[in-house]
């Protein structure tokens, strides 16, 4: 008997642990990744709007607990069909398809988020952290923020034009609207 009811309060807790965990989807209407690059000629940025991200709330507290991310490498538009067939070449977009994001942890303080995790590129994994803000309003849930990588620490080489190379730094910004 003690058994029983000591599995079903156990089941009760879980339950309850679980129902303060809420999955919310981007909406891609909403929603998008960019990434701006610099070249000595001209800068540039190619936008997607194929966001794909989902969060976990902490209903009980208002916080964001995880962030998975994922974008396909060939959704990205620069408004220019070269070039965005040249960035799927240089970073192997056949290959590679898509560049993904899972955290590992978000620290919250109002709605500043410090969100560290594993960034997957060009099938390198590669540790990094970035600042957020969340923003409510009405029944959506935003959060915005950029960081910058090296194209050297994914093992890609930055593409050349007129035999000079682009910035191997390059930054992404993002608006996931959930």
């Amino acid at each position: 008997m003690k058994k029983i009811i000591s599995g079903i309060l156990f089941t009760l807790l879980c339950t309850a642990t679980w129902a303060q965990q809420v999955k919310l989807m981007a909406d891609k209407k909403l929603s998008s990744i960019t990434y701006s690059m610099h070249h000595r000629l001209h800068d540039w940025d190619g936008v997607s709007r194929e966001l794909n991200s989902v969060i976990l709330t902490d209903a009980s507290k208002n916080m964001i607990s995880q962030v998975a991310v994922s974008v396909k490498i060939s959704s990205f538009d620069s408004k220019n069909a070269n070039r965005d067939s040249h960035t799927i070449e240089v970073t192997e977009g056949l290959k590679y398809p898509n560049i993904t994001f899972s955290s590992t942890e978000i620290q919250q303080q109002g709605d500043k988020l410090l969100v560290k995790g594993v960034l997957n590129f060009h099938g390198v994994n590669r540790n990094i952290s970035f600042e957020a803000l969340r923003k409510k309003s009405g029944d959506k849930l935003e959060v915005t923020g950029s960081f910058a990588i090296k194209m050297s620490a994914f093992n890609i080489e930055p593409p050349t034009l007129l035999a000079i190379p682009t910035d191997d730094e390059f930054k992404i910004s993002f608006k996931a609207v959930y």
